[in-house]
C-alpha cells in the first residue's frame, strides 16, 4: 500500500508544482501589467502637471481625456495630459484648466457648442508642439492653416466672444492673439517669457522689464505724467513703477488697461468695453488686495507681494464671479473686488 500511495502521490505533486508555477507566472504577468499601467498613469500625470506652476501642482487634479481621474485634487484646477491624437503624433500640449475651461475642453472634444458665465484661465506652461491658428482640429501644418508652435503661455476664454474684438489674430504680433476666431472655441493666447533681469533705475528699462521680451521692441513707454519716453508701433504701452508705490511695479498695458490706468490715477471710474490684458513680468513689491490706493501694509488691508504675473480686465465684474479673491489660493484671484478697478491677477511664476 505504501508503494502504491507513493506512486500516486508523486504525479499529483508534480501536477501541483506545475499548476503552482503557472499561477506564479500569471501573478507575475498581472503584476507586470499593473506596474506598466501605473507607470503610464504617472507619465500622464507628470505630463499634465508640467503645464502648471509647481506651487499649484499639489492641489491640482489630473484627468485623462476619457474622463478617468488619474489624481484627485482639492484646488480649482484640473490638468489634462497631451490629447491622445496629438501624443500619437509626437506632439506635446498638456493643459491645466479651471471650471470654464473644462466646459470648453468637453465641448471641443465632442465638437459641440458650450456655454460659460465667467472668465476662464488655462495654463500651458510646457508650451505645445504645434496647432493651426485657424482650424481647431488640424493635426499637422498645411499651406494655409497658419500652423504655430507656441512656447509657455496662458489661454483666456470669455462668455461673449465680442469681448475679444480688437485683439490681434496674428501670432507674430509680439503679444496676445486670438486663436480659432469665428469658431465656438475662440480664445486668447497669451505668450509668456519671463525677463532674465529687472530694469533698474532707468524708467524705460524699468517699464520694459514688465513686458514679454517679444513685445519690448514695438512697445511704447510713457511715464505716469503722460510723457512719451519711447515711441512704439505695437498695441502695448509700458509704464515704469508708479511714483506713489514702493519698490518695483512696472506694467505693460493694452488699450483697455491704458483707460483703466488713467482712471485709476484720477480716481475715476474706468471705461472698458472689451477684454484687457496687462503684463507685470517683473512682479511687484507690494499692494493691498482690498484698497486700490493703499501705499503700505496695514493690519487689515491684505498686503500682497506678487511675483511675475499678468492681469485680466473685463467690462462687467459679474464675469469675475467664481474666481477666488484669496491670493494664497494657488492660482488666479480677483484683486480690488467691489471697486471700479477690480481685475484678475494671474501668477505665471513661483
Amino acid at each position: 500500500m505504501r508503494s502504491i500511495s507513493g506512486r500516486m502521490i508523486a504525479p499529483a505533486l508534480a501536477i501541483a508544482l506545475v499548476l503552482s508555477g503557472c499561477g506564479n507566472k500569471e501573478a507575475e504577468r498581472a503584476a507586470a501589467a499593473e506596474a506598466a499601467a501605473q507607470a503610464a498613469r504617472e507619465t500622464q500625470i507628470a505630463d499634465a502637471l508640467s503645464a502648471i506652476l509647481p506651487s499649484m501642482a499639489a492641489d491640482a487634479s489630473v484627468m485623462a481625456w476619457d474622463g478617468t481621474m488619474l489624481k484627485e485634487g482639492t484646488g480649482p484646477y484640473t490638468c489634462m495630459p497631451t490629447p491622445p491624437h496629438q501624443r500619437e503624433a509626437g506632439l506635446v500640449s498638456p493643459m491645466c484648466m479651471d471650471g470654464p475651461w473644462l466646459e470648453w475642453a468637453k465641448a471641443w472634444e465632442n465638437r459641440e457648442e458650450f456655454s460659460i458665465t465667467s472668465v476662464g484661465v488655462s495654463y500651458m506652461l510646457a508650451g505645445d508642439s504645434g496647432a493651426s491658428n485657424i482650424n481647431p482640429y488640424d493635426t499637422e501644418p498645411t499651406d494655409d492653416n497658419q500652423w504655430v508652435v507656441e512656447g509657455p503661455h496662458l489661454m483666456i476664454i470669455v462668455p461673449d466672444t465680442s469681448l475679444l474684438e480688437g485683439i490681434p489674430t496674428d501670432p507674430q504680433n509680439g503679444g496676445p492673439y486670438v486663436m480659432w476666431k469665428g469658431t465656438p472655441y475662440a480664445h486668447v493666447m497669451v505668450p509668456l517669457e519671463i525677463p532674465a533681469t529687472r530694469g533698474g533705475e532707468d524708467p524705460v528699462a524699468d517699464a520694459l522689464s514688465a513686458a514679454n521680451p517679444s513685445m519690448a521692441a514695438d512697445a511704447g513707454v510713457m511715464d505716469w505724467e503722460g510723457k512719451m519716453l519711447k515711441e512704439g508701433s505695437g498695441p502695448y504701452t509700458c509704464m515704469p513703477t508708479p511714483p506713489m508705490l514702493q519698490g518695483t511695479a512696472p506694467m505693460c498695458m493694452d488699450g483697455p488697461w491704458m483707460n483703466w490706468a488713467q482712471a485709476w490715477m484720477k480716481r475715476e471710474n474706468p471705461s472698458v468695453d472689451r477684454l484687457g490684458i496687462s503684463y507685470m513680468l517683473a512682479g511687484d513689491e507690494g499692494s493691498s488686495n482690498i484698497d486700490p490706493f493703499a501705499e503700505g501694509p496695514t493690519d487689515d488691508n491684505q498686503w500682497i507681494v506678487e511675483g511675475p504675473h499678468i492681469m485680466v480686465l473685463v467690462p462687467d465684474p459679474a464675469l469675475l464671479e467664481g474666481i477666488p479673491t484669496d491670493p494664497a489660493n494657488g492660482g488666479p484671484y480677483v484683486m480690488w473686488k467691489g471697486t471700479p478697478y477690480a481685475h484678475v491677477m494671474v501668477p505665471v511664476a513661483d
